[in-house]
């Protein structure tokens, strides 16, 4: 009896199959905010803390409309 072992592949999704690029895969989160000597950029850091206040600040009103009801 033939047992099928695979999934067949989708020819509308070629892509889900083929390997990811191993080296964007071992970016950390810090590496982001390296400059390109190796060493932690502070105000890149600090600019990204902000725009994270800010967006949640502009959010913070719809969410708690929401948790309200």
């Amino acid at each position: 009896m033939y047992r099928r072992t695979r999934r067949p592949i989708s020819p509308f999704f070629p892509h889900q199959f083929q390997r990811p690029n191993t080296k964007q895969n071992n970016l950390s989160l810090l590496s982001y905010f390296r400059t390109s000597d190796g060493n932690l950029d502070f105000d890149k850091i600090a600019g990204t803390a902000q725009q994270a206040k800010g967006l949640f600040n502009q959010f913070s009103p719809f969410i708690t409309k929401f948790l309200k009801k």
